[in-house]
């Protein structure tokens, strides 16, 4: 399974240490979720990590970064995708001057994933899928359901919401593409610690990361 880490919301003091430490540990997407920066604040905190990882990240806000960065692409929210001119525009401008960036978006039900999109993406995210707690797939989720959806739909699915060493094992067996992690890391007072422990374990456990 492929392995991307979303950032949380807002900065913390020490999370562009850890991503870069993740960074240098072999991770190969990063997710930075910052809705609520401006587009200063967000090109300040890209400008904050090493040029030779820019091409590892993705943004979930202020595309037109991408033209000024060498950035690996751009989520889209549904917010982005409620403006429908303005995202035509958008994308229109950005992927012409870089059409091999990456595009990402979100889902939250099975059904969605069946749906013809609006943009053509190259991944999706579907969740909150884990209960953080008990690993299990969230109420709404079925493995049958969810099984079929990954098999049938062709699209690249990775699991968001409540991966860790409960979950990731059922997330392996259900077929998933790839996993985020989110809460696991940033809820740690150690996030690099953190994620290179999640590795270990997987590693321990025979699952697949990449």
């Amino acid at each position: 399974m492929k392995l991307v880490v979303m950032t949380q919301s807002q900065k913390s003091d020490t999370e562009i240490a850890s991503i870069i430490q993740m960074f240098e540990a072999g991770l190969e997407t990063l997710h930075v979720r910052k809705n609520r920066f401006s587009t200063q604040q967000l090109d300040d905190y890209i400008n904050e990590i090493p040029s030779h990882f820019h091409n590892r990240i993705i943004i979930h806000s202020h595309h037109r970064l991408a033209l000024k960065y060498n950035l690996k692409g751009c989520h889209f929210t549904s917010t982005h995708l409620k403006r429908k001119f303005q995202l035509w525009w958008n994308t229109k401008m950005i992927y012409l001057r870089k059409p091999k960036l990456v595009k990402t978006i979100s889902h939250n039900k099975v059904a969605e994933l069946y749906e013809d999109q609006k943009i053509k993406t190259d991944y999706c995210f579907l969740g909150t899928m884990f209960n953080n707690i008990s690993g299990e797939l969230n109420t709404g989720y079925y493995p049958e359901t969810v099984r079929a959806a990954i098999q049938k739909s062709e699209k690249k699915i990775f699991a968001r919401g409540g991966v860790n060493e409960k979950s990731v094992e059922l997330a392996y067996q259900l077929g998933f593409y790839g996993i985020a992690l989110y809460g696991l890391l940033w809820q740690s007072t150690s996030p690099f610690e953190k994620y290179i422990q999640f590795i270990r374990y997987c590693k321990d456990k025979n699952i697949p990361i990449e």
